[in-house]
């Protein structure tokens, strides 16, 4: 494994939750009727019936759970941007109190957000230029807090696309719509990495090697919790960009997979447990997995039933499933089964589906 093993974390994150299994699926999209949709979920039996859900004003992007489900969560690329519910095992519950200080430059709206591990704040990154890390104090009885200050520029010429948070909430990484750049030049860097302790520290240098291209999904870089490696997918081979990351920065780019994949990343993710990284895909093959372990090892062979085309994606808590959604064309959601030997069965489709999948999020975990 990486050097991170060995390393002692200075952040204020605090430790890592015990995993629970998700109990819950929800899916972010573009249907006004459905714009958040969120189902029961049981790994042996699969999907439950929709909860009702609130109205939402436009086209939501991101939608997640916190760690103990006791919020709900998604964004959209006009005001309030980020939006909060409490949830319970009946479904939504009242809606938290808009931030007082709102995104700023707000551009578009947030790209990707995430929440600390112990949900004492939100951080987030304002899409278009000029781009700052973002965030806000956060208390699961009060709701949002202060502002924080804006992290150091992000970017001046290109759009960020994702963010990701270490274990320890101590670390987080941007990635920007990009074609490259030169290593530290802000205008481009493709990817950036800030330590977070209660605010955003002094940006690292960016890596000796930089990702190629520029990704196409909402999310497409991801932390691996165990190890602290950091990926991100591209729109240019070999597609998957890895690095190892200490309390330094980045390390040397590990090589690239041996089975390299054939069409651009839309999303991907590591698994809970730190030994998998899944990838959705543009094109066939749309979803995609290969064994981890201080890089990339061997190449898992390929769901049966995969969709034709397939946008978002995400691992259930205990890393015994994989979901993936799509927003072109129904069904919008399909989730196999996952174990040690690879991918699993299609669990049968929901009673009803999902609006548009432009993103879909497991409950029970970090972001």
């Amino acid at each position: 494994m990486s050097g991170f093993l060995g390393m002692m974390f200075t952040g204020g994150g605090g430790s890592t939750p015990a995993v629970t299994p998700s109990a819950y699926i929800a899916y972010g999209g573009a249907t006004t009727s459905k714009r958040i949709t969120v189902y029961p979920w049981n790994s042996t039996s699969g999907f439950g019936t929709a909860f009702t859900t609130p109205s939402v004003t436009a086209e939501v992007h991101e939608v997640s759970f916190v760690t103990d489900n006791s919020n709900i969560s998604a964004s959209t690329w006009v005001a309030p941007y980020l939006n909060v519910w409490q949830w319970s095992g009946l479904g939504f519950g009242t809606k938290y109190a808009d931030p007082a200080s709102q995104l700023n430059p707000a551009s578009n709206g947030p790209t990707g957000y995430t929440w600390t591990n112990n949900l004492n704040a939100i951080l987030t990154v304002n899409n278009n230029v000029p781009s700052y890390p973002q965030a806000w104090a956060w208390s699961t009885a009060s709701g949002f807090g202060s502002k924080y200050a804006n992290g150091s520029l992000l970017t001046s010429g290109n759009t960020p696309r994702g963010i990701t948070l270490n274990a320890d909430s101590s670390q987080v990484a941007f990635q920007i719509f990009s074609s490259g750049g030169t290593p530290g030049n802000p205008a481009a860097p493709a990817i950036a990495l800030y330590p977070w302790s209660g605010g955003f520290g002094t940006r690292y240098a960016s890596p000796s090697s930089l990702p190629a291209g520029y990704p196409l999904g909402e999310i497409a870089i991801s932390f691996n919790k165990v190890t602290n490696d950091l990926i991100c997918g591209t729109n240019t081979a070999p597609f998957l960009y890895a690095y190892p990351v200490t309390s330094a920065g980045f390390g040397t780019k590990y090589s690239n997979p041996s089975v390299a994949l054939s069409t651009a990343v839309n999303s991907l993710k590591f698994s809970g447990d730190g030994a998998t990284i899944a990838t959705v895909n543009l094109g066939s093959p749309t979803v995609n997995a290969y064994q981890w372990g201080a890089g990339f090892g061997t190449k898992y062979a390929n769901p049966v039933s995969a969709p034709a085309y397939a946008f978002s994606m995400d691992w259930s808590s205990t890393s015994n499933a994989i979901a993936t959604g799509q927003k072109n064309a129904n069904p919008y959601t399909a989730v196999f089964a996952w174990t040690s030997g690879g991918f699993g069965a299609k669990y049968s489709d929901p009673g009803t589906f999902p609006g548009t999948a432009s993103y879909v999020s497991f409950a029970n975990q970090s972001r």
